[in-house]
């Protein structure tokens, strides 16, 4: 009875019984067909037990004991195929949450793709990161905590580092470099006429502009017209920039000031997101869907001085009582900002999106410079034939101009938000 008690304990330790394994690997092959067969397997992990069970078999029985349990909580005591069959469905799960712009907690991956077996959380989460950056040009990152978010900017601690905090919150992100991107919104004039012929034989678009029920094609590779309104995401990143360039908070009768200044008011209609239900919405009520899905941040703070006394709020009028609640919010950046756009990018799109407005301005005060000195010329007899190589020399010296122009305006947002800028924030590579 024994040795067969001993067998059976041997049995359970070594991992899941035959019938599972055959269930894992039918599962995998399953998923490696789907995801292209790609291997995702990590030489590293490799290395490491094969160091792990060496120094196990030169040390005593209770260091083997320990090697064992150390690297049993790795993997949680999933096999490979196991931990591959799992990541795929993490993989799905968080396909599945991003059209929605929800985010993925760690408690939920743990329920639906590890419900028994929540040690295996670091082995699994690996492995779908390989297969989502492999594949889909995406991957999973943690989100900032509030607590980190409003500790940008300010003085480390006096010992150097800032406490180590973890969200358990997850988001996905693409991982395609910005030229790629950059190249796929160009408009292909071949795309743009097979669409046309496309939309053309579903009767979607007539040979005239004005007979057609369909909006007619960009001609590149991403349309962002047919999935998000430009205008709303214009609004956005024109909102990011104001609260970083006013030293990363921005109370709310400052931010509708800001925004007066672009024609923009809380109540000026906007076309709505796309599955939308309804036709328009208002520029709050956009703003309101960016703090749902945490781009933006709409803080309450305290008033100065303490409750204002009731007896002055009854003899105040209604609008000014309205501009009292206003000066209690601040607006903020949200984690999703962080994560998916970064400090550093709005800054270079503060830059360069001044850079262009100010040499356009000058390449046209230049044209008209040269006009008048051709009309006056002319008024005097002379020959007044334009030189191409000035026009270019001068075209070149604006350039370089204006590239000067935008470094200093950098520094100038990195002094205003009040310390160094950050770029997307997380930990693309998993919990430690």
């Amino acid at each position: 009875m024994a040795p067969r008690a001993t067998q059976a304990s041997q049995a359970r330790r070594s991992g899941p019984s035959q019938s599972r394994r055959r269930r894992g690997a039918d599962s995998d092959d399953d998923d490696e067909e789907e995801y292209g067969g790609m291997d995702y397997d990590d030489d590293d992990d490799d290395e490491g037990n094969v160091a792990g069970a060496s120094q196990a078999r030169t040390g005593s029985q209770s260091q083997a004991d320990g090697a064992s349990k150390k690297r049993a909580g790795g993997t949680g005591g999933l096999g490979p195929e196991e931990i591959k069959r799992r990541a795929n469905d993490l993989v799905r799960m968080a396909l599945f949450e991003e059209p929605r712009r929800q985010t993925i907690k760690r408690t939920e991956i743990i329920k639906k793709v590890l419900p028994e077996n929540s040690r295996g959380f670091n082995a699994v989460f690996e492995i779908a990161q390989k297969i989502l950056r492999h594949t889909f040009g995406m991957e999973l990152v943690e989100l900032m905590t509030r607590s980190e978010r409003d500790a940008i900017g300010e003085e480390k601690q006096e010992n150097g580092k800032k406490k180590s905090q973890s969200s358990d919150t997850y988001i996905l992100r693409s991982t395609l470099n910005p030229d790629l991107i950059r190249l796929a919104n160009k408009k292909n004039d071949k795309l743009y006429e097979e669409e046309v012929k496309s939309l053309r034989v579903l009767g979607l678009i007539g040979k005239e502009p004005e007979d057609q029920n369909y909006e007619r094609p960009s001609g590149a590779i991403l349309a962002w017209k047919s999935v998000e309104p430009l205008a709303l995401t214009g609004i956005l990143q024109l909102v990011l920039s104001l609260i970083l360039a006013n030293g990363r908070i921005l109370p709310e009768p400052q931010l509708k000031r800001q925004l007066k200044s672009f024609h923009l008011y809380f109540n000026s209609k906007l076309p709505s997101p796309a599955f939308s239900s309804h036709d328009e919405q208002t520029l709050f009520d956009h703003l309101s869907d960016m703090i749902k899905q945490n781009y933006l941040d709409r803080v309450r703070v305290p008033m100065p001085g303490g409750a204002p006394v009731q007896g002055g709020a009854r003899r105040k009028s209604r609008k000014a009582a309205d501009e009292e609640e206003e000066g209690l919010y601040q607006w903020r950046w949200g984690s999703h900002a962080h994560a998916k756009i970064g400090e550093q990018n709005v800054a270079e799109f503060i830059c360069e999106f001044m850079k262009k407005s100010w040499l356009e301005e000058r390449l046209k005060l230049l044209g008209e410079d040269e006009e008048e000195e051709r009309t006056t010329a002319g008024r005097r007899g002379k020959n007044a034939a334009r030189n191409p190589n000035r026009r270019a020399e001068k075209e070149a010296e604006l350039e370089d101009k204006a590239d000067k122009y935008g470094e200093r305006l950098l520094k100038d947002v990195i002094r205003m938000a009040g310390s160094e800028l950050t770029k997307t924030s997380g930990n693309p590579s998993g919990p430690s």
